[in-house]
């Protein structure tokens, strides 16, 4: 079977690939994107992306996509010491807006395909090799083998690409799961998430509007907790969880209805350190993933495809454009991990050593919130140093 040439190959058909594949289709790139799913299902994950993630999808020419067919904007977003309104207090300006994450990918994917590139769904790739163009061999009795001048690797936090891309992948295990379950009828505003840390029990709980009277709620624990939530019979223990946590989402859930699949999954972070290496490119989780508690993932998947598809854009020699892209994509991870940790050990970290870091900081916060530093909600661009650190901590 003679071998098929492509620009760009994407393993996977997810939030970064369909939109890479859109942009770069755009600009005149032979694109293939590769789906192994035939039908989107509603699963655990996130469905929303924060101020800063917008506007990248702004920047790709994905949000008024988005709005028109499954979006929803949530403009306010409590903390627990009041509803905190986005718009007016991100560095974007803009809200946080949420999605159904079935119907986010089967929009994107369809863009992509209206922009020229070509959709393959229900494929199996048996391999990639890496190489100067890499090579994508598919599953199945004649071994079909594509030939590309990048494999754009966006197959998720389990990646095979990343093995077969021969990268090298490190990780920070988190003491913590994260359940999830999709709700019908809760009791909130369709404008207003929740996300409130409980340091005394080292729990989290969130809550995120979809629209259409849909709502994800979320619920982090530690470990050693005894239990594990999966499945619709443990609802009641997940809510009566959520409220002992925050005691006011008690009066939310009274009468919600489960609509989709309860599950928990570890939140330990896994990354590359440098996502290129002989014509693969990772993207979203393939390249790393951060705790999904802080809700940066579909932001970062974005933002990863922005910056990819600039570098390809300009420059004609794609190995430096995929190693700059690489070189960013490890400083602004490393900022949200850097912050990420910080938060972890002030707002979830029951131990008694941060219980004293917390006597010393909540007051000061309490007076003044813009001590925690932004970049959750406005980027991972926000400075990340030792001052912003002393600030947060309460040691200036």
């Amino acid at each position: 079977m003679p071998t098929r040439t492509y620009d760009i190959i994407t393993i996977g058909g997810g939030i970064a690939a369909s939109a890479l594949a859109k942009a770069m289709a755009e600009r005149g790139a032979k694109v293939l994107v590769l789906e192994k799913e035939q039908r989107f299902k509603d699963r655990v994950r996130g469905e929303a992306i924060v101020p800063w993630g917008v506007a990248e999808a702004s920047e790709l020419g994905t949000l008024d996509l988005l709005r028109v067919a499954c979006a929803h904007d949530v403009p306010l977003m409590e903390g627990g010491m009041g509803p905190r309104d986005l718009p007016s207090t991100t560095l974007q300006r803009l809200p946080a807006v949420s999605f159904a994450h079935q119907e986010m990918q089967e929009t994107l994917l369809a863009a992509a395909e209206t922009a020229g590139a070509e959709v393959r769904r229900g494929f199996a790739v048996e391999r990639v090799e890496p190489g100067l163009p890499a090579t994508v061999v598919m599953d199945g009795k004649n071994q079909e083998r594509l030939s590309t001048r990048i494999v754009v690797a966006a197959d998720g936090r389990g990646s095979a690409s990343r093995r077969w891309g021969g990268f090298t992948v490190k990780e920070q295990s988190n003491d913590y799961y994260m359940a999830g379950v999709l709700l019908s009828d809760v009791r909130s505003s369709p404008d207003l998430g929740y996300y409130v840390f409980n340091p005394d029990f080292g729990m989290c709980i969130g809550l995120i509007p979809l629209g259409k009277n849909r709502y994800r709620a979320y619920f982090m624990y530690p470990k050693t907790t005894g239990y594990r939530l999966q499945g619709e019979h443990m609802l009641g223990l997940f809510i009566s969880e959520s409220a002992k946590c925050y005691p006011p989402i008690a009066d939310h859930y009274a009468g919600a209805k489960s609509i989709g699949p309860l599950a928990s999954f570890d939140v330990s972070d896994y990354w590359v350190d440098h996502p290129y290496r002989e014509g693969v490119a990772l993207i979203g989780d393939a390249a790393a993933t951060t705790d999904p508690t802080f809700g940066q993932g579909l932001s970062l998947a974005l933002r990863d495809a922005r910056v990819l598809r600039d570098e390809l854009s300009r420059d004609s020699d794609w190995v430096a454009a995929g190693n700059r892209y690489a070189e960013q994509r490890s400083r602004y991870c490393s900022a949200c991990y850097t912050v990420e940790g910080w938060l972890r050990t002030l707002f979830q970290d029951p131990s008694p050593k941060a219980a004293a870091l917390r006597q010393k900081a909540m007051p000061l916060i309490a007076q003044d919130p813009t001590r925690v530093p932004d970049n959750l909600f406005s980027g991972p661009d926000l400075p990340v140093d030792h001052h912003v650190r002393a600030r947060l901590f309460g040691e200036c």
